[in-house]
């Protein structure tokens, strides 16, 4: 509040803000699955708004080389939904990788004589025809005449075979007294070399205490595994344009091959090309001008250095620079670090798919920065893929999942344990789904469903040919009792639509999808279930068609199975697990109260540390009781929930506890009609 001088007459304002508006009942929903797949960040939580954001991270359904979860999930963004996506890979799987390192012998004597014939001021060197094939166009070449190598070295563009020729880069100057013709033994010289060294998936790619201190840029990629990964390519080219933001009074440039345009590149599989990810950046070698002022866009003012651009930007690379990279850095004066030109030229080489823009530097056919070394692990001695590329589980790699689901996994990044957190929420799933994984997998996302107690978790209880192997499976298998967890019964065939093969999916694939449309057509409280709300779109095959007799059993043992008769394909019932005689028992009622539990708390909880006045206490009894009494007397026909309800607060003085009481009584559903016929 600004300080008034209130010694002058006048009328004095103060403004304090008590209000309260309450949150709209319409909202989101959010499905959270965990799965295997051959792409993106692993062992962590990940986060997507639609269905396109899933399938460029974690790649479109393919039951060859995902699991099922894969379906449920996307099938459930193609419906609305939001979505938190845990790729689980074991714990020996590695991340592709590629490192610029400092070169520990940089030179390679070749010849023993007067074989190589420099020219001072000349592009040309004469070569004898016996140490002709010993240098490759894109090498670098010096004389033996003792002085300072890493100055003298020019790269071989082109060779004559004929003429038995070299032609260089640069015109050479090995000498800065002038020798004129010198018959010498020449030197290879790379002050770089690339190194693919194995990384564990849990490198940090931010610190530079990971990486050797002969390193001058390390990248990473963000997920392990080789299938995807090892194809990668970090492709730029020189940016003359951004060079002209330092020149000297003649306008020339200061500091060339500083400035280059990056991208994310993946070799594409039928080996037609290689297909831009991400990118191109306009980056720059060096993070610093000599007078120590970090080189900027002078357009935008962002930071411009390529490890502050790459891990800013890029979603599937990270890279750190090491201690190397001072060897790029700009010279304060021509003496320190003569040579950081030619180290910048040569490093942009190495990342350079065609010849750089205003040199005549030649660049070697399929040169890029390329990643390998990375692995998708193994599991008990089983590769997680085989060698006809189809995804392969184990006792180990199923382990994990169920962690995952339980929020007990130890994650890359943390998120993972935040799964548990309900006061402080970092996540708010509404749907668990572990459809089509196995009884002690999806046990996992009972739990956490459970635990939570604001989310429905939805399961099956597996590929069963007869409604008693169901009957046996519920007994013995998934033995729940939680009005939080749903469990559906008979597997169904389906035309996959992005293989175009028929396969078996798992009955949540279509309860999600029947799930979400109610939540947004009707409400979150409307019964999935029914001829019109239960039914099921697309042409599917069951497992087993259960009669009248069998579906009782079904149902008495809370199941909920799928009906075919000649109206359609659906959902017959919309019982939880929960098997108390109980509301509860009635997923429309479950639903909303894992609704009211989710939302209550942040009606309140801007009250925490507030005084124990009458106000504040009246304010929670009013705010509570107005976001109920929608769902009571509300003219909108959906989000009529409610047939009665009670908000009693009282505040423990001694304990300075606000306890807050609620009493629901949900609207019961019509589940049976019964029609008499008298005929007089």
């Amino acid at each position: 509040m600004p300080v008034l001088d209130r010694r002058e007459p006048g009328v004095y304002v103060t403004i304090e803000d008590a209000s309260y508006v309450a949150p709209a009942a319409e909202i989101g929903r959010t499905v959270f699955s965990v799965g295997i797949c051959e792409k993106g960040r692993h062992n962590r939580v990940i986060e997507h708004s639609s269905q396109s954001d899933f399938q460029q991270e974690f790649g479109t359904p393919d039951y060859h080389v995902n699991t099922q979860s894969h379906y449920n999930h996307d099938a459930a963004l193609a419906n609305g939904a939001r979505g938190m996506y845990i790729r689980v890979v074991p714990d020996d799987a590695k991340v592709a990788n590629v490192s610029i390192e400092a070169n520990g012998s940089p030179t390679t004597t070749v010849g023993t004589g007067a074989e190589f014939t420099f020219t001072e001021g000349s592009t040309t060197v004469n070569v004898d025809a016996s140490v002709f094939d010993d240098f490759i166009e894109g090498e670098w070449i010096y004389a033996n005449d003792g002085l300072d190598q890493e100055i003298e070295a020019r790269q071989i563009i082109s060779k004559d075979d004929t003429l038995n020729t070299y032609t260089l880069h640069a015109a050479y100057d090995g000498s800065t007294s002038g020798w004129g013709t010198k018959n010498v033994t020449a030197f290879k010289y790379a002050p770089y070399i690339l190194q693919y060294e194995t990384r564990a998936w849990d490198f940090n790619p931010n610190s530079a205490a990971d990486v050797d201190p002969e390193v001058v840029f390390a990248f990473h990629v963000t997920g392990a595994g080789a299938k995807y990964y090892n194809n990668f390519k970090i492709k730029g080219s020189r940016n003359v344009e951004l060079e002209k933001m330092f020149v000297d009074e003649n306008g020339d440039v200061l500091y060339p091959y500083m400035f280059m345009d990056v991208g994310i590149y993946r070799e594409n599989d039928d080996g037609s090309g290689d297909t831009l990810l991400e990118g191109p950046w306009s980056v720059s070698l060096a993070e610093r001008t000599p007078d120590r002022q970090i080189i900027r866009d002078l357009s935008s003012g962002e930071v411009m250095y390529i490890q502050e651009v790459i891990n800013t930007r890029s979603e599937l690379v990270q890279m750190v620079a090491g201690d190397q990279v001072d060897s790029l850095s700009l010279p304060d004066s021509p003496t320190n670090n003569p040579q950081s030109e030619q180290n910048r030229l040569i490093v942009m080489l190495m990342m350079a798919s065609a010849q750089p823009v205003g040199t005549a530097t030649y660049v070697p056919s399929g040169n890029a920065l390329g990643f390998a070394n990375g692995a998708d692990g193994t599991s008990d001695g089983n590769a997680l893929y085989n060698t006809s590329g189809n995804l392969v589980q184990s006792a180990e790699i199923w382990g994990k999942v169920k962690l995952a689901f339980m929020g007990s996994m130890t994650s890359v990044d943390g998120s993972i344990e935040q799964l548990r957190e309900v006061t402080y929420p970092l996540f708010e799933p509404d749907y668990v789904l572990t459809g089509g994984w196995n009884a002690v997998i999806q046990d996992g996302g009972r739990f956490l469903a459970d635990y939570r107690q604001d989310c429905f978790h939805l399961g099956d209880t597996g590929l069963n040919y007869s409604y008693s192997d169901d009957l046996d499976a519920r007994l013995n298998d998934v033995p729940w009792n939680n009005w939080t967890s749903m469990l559906y019964t008979q597997w169904r065939q389906i035309t996959d639509p992005y293989t175009g093969v028929k396969m078996w999916m798992n009955p949540v694939y279509h309860a999600i999808q029947r799930h979400l449309q109610v939540d947004a057509s009707y409400f979150l409280a409307e019964p999935v279930a029914g001829i019109e709300k239960g039914a099921i779109s697309e042409p599917i095959e069951l497992a087993y068609k259960a009669n009248h007799s069998e579906r009782g059993d079904l149902i008495d043992a809370e199941l909920n199975p799928t009906i075919v008769e000649p109206q359609g394909k659906y959902f017959l019932h919309q019982l939880t697990t929960w098997k108390r005689l109980s509301i509860l028992k009635r997923a429309h009622a479950a639903k909303f109260i894992a609704y009211v539990r989710k939302m209550v708390p942040p009606l309140v909880k801007d009250l925490l540390q507030r005084k124990g006045t009458p106000y504040w206490i009246g304010q929670a009894q009013s705010r509570v009781d107005y976001f109920l009494n929608r769902f009571a007397s509300s003219p909108v026909e959906r989000f009529q929930v409610l047939s009665s309800y009670s908000v009693n607060v009282e505040f423990d003085d001694v304990a300075s506890e606000l306890n807050i009481y609620l009493t629901l009584a949900p609207i019961r559903v019509i589940e049976r009609i019964n029609v008499y016929i008298i005929v007089q």
